[in-house]
C-alpha cells in the first residue's frame, strides 16, 4: 500500500472517535445523559424513560433499542447520525412514534423545553411489522359479571400495533362512564390530560384516580388480569394512551 495513503487511513481511524464520540460503542441514554433521561419503570422486558431536553440543549451521543414513544410536548429537533448527516424531526404534542434501534445525537431547536416518554423493548430482536387492528364486535355485555375485552370497549381505540406492542387511545368525556372491561396484558398508561376520574374494580366501591398530564404508570396485567370501569367526574376530557406490552 502507498505509504501516504496508509498514513491517511491511520489518521482517519485515530480521529474517528473525536469526530463522532462514541461511534464505536453503544452508549446507554441514561448513562450518558443522566440529567435528561430518567427511568420511570423497568423490568426484564421493558424500560420506561422520561426524556427532557432544555431549550437549545444537545444530548450526548447515545443508542436506543427498539422503542415506542409519546411526545408530551411538541418536538423540534435536529438529529445527528454517525455518518455525519443530520435531519430535522418535528412532532406535535401527544404524537406517538415507533423507532427501530438507532445511535444518534439530538439537539432541541426550540426556545422551549421538550419532553417525551419512551418505552424501550429489551427483547425486540427483529424489525417491527405493523399489524392492522381487527374489528371485532364483542358479545359481552360490559357488566361486572360479563366484561368486554379492553380493546373492544367503546372508549378504547387501537391506533397502533406490531408484534411487540398494542396501543389504545382512550378518551372519556366529562360525565361518561366506560363499560366494565378486562385487561389481560401488562400495560403502560401515558396520561395526556389532567382529569378528575374514578375507577371501580369488581366487588369494590368507586375510588378517585386523578389523571395528570405527562404522568406514566405500569400495571402487571399479564400476571394478574383485572376488570374495572372508569367514570369521568370532572369538567375536562380524560385522555390516555394505554400501551399494552405483548408477550
Amino acid at each position: 500500500m502507498n505509504i501516504r495513503k496508509f498514513a491517511s487511513l491511520a489518521l482517519l481511524v485515530i480521529l474517528a472517535p473525536a469526530i463522532w464520540p462514541g461511534a464505536c460503542l453503544a452508549q446507554d441514554e441514561v448513562a450518558v445523559n443522566p440529567e435528561m433521561a430518567k427511568v420511570e419503570f423497568e423490568n426484564e422486558q421493558i424500560r420506561v424513560l422520561r426524556v427532557s431536553v432544555g431549550a437549545h440543549q444537545k444530548t450526548a451521543v447515545h443508542s436506543h433499542p427498539s422503542r415506542f414513544g409519546v411526545a408530551i410536548t411538541k418536538n423540534d429537533l435536529r438529529v445527528y447520525s454517525p455518518d455525519g448527516t443530520s435531519k430535522t424531526s418535528t412532532r406535535t404534542a401527544h404524537e406517538h412514534f415507533w423507532s427501530e434501534p438507532v445511535t444518534h445525537q439530538a439537539e432541541n431547536l426550540s426556545d422551549e423545553p421538550m419532553q417525551n416518554i419512551e418505552i424501550e423493548f429489551k427483547q425486540a430482536n427483529r424489525a417491527a411489522v405493523d399489524v392492522k387492528p381487527a374489528t371485532v364486535v364483542s358479545p359481552a355485555k360490559g357488566t361486572s359479571a360479563d366484561p368486554v375485552a379492553v380493546e373492544q370497549e367503546p372508549h378504547h381505540h387501537v391506533i397502533f400495533e406490531n408484534q411487540y406492542v398494542r396501543v389504545m387511545e382512550v378518551i372519556v368525556a366529562p360525565g361518561e362512564t366506560t363499560l366494565f372491561h378486562k385487561h389481560s396484558l401488562d400495560n403502560v398508561p401515558v396520561f395526556l390530560s389532567n382529569a378528575a376520574v374514578k375507577r371501580q374494580y369488581v366487588g369494590e366501591d368507586w375510588a378517585p384516580s386523578p389523571a395528570k398530564e405527562g404522568s406514566v404508570g405500569f400495571t402487571a396485567g399479564t400476571k394478574t388480569p383485572y376488570v374495572h370501569r372508569i367514570t369521568n367526574t370532572g369538567t375536562t376530557v380524560f385522555h390516555v394512551l394505554d400501551v399494552e406490552i405483548l408477550p
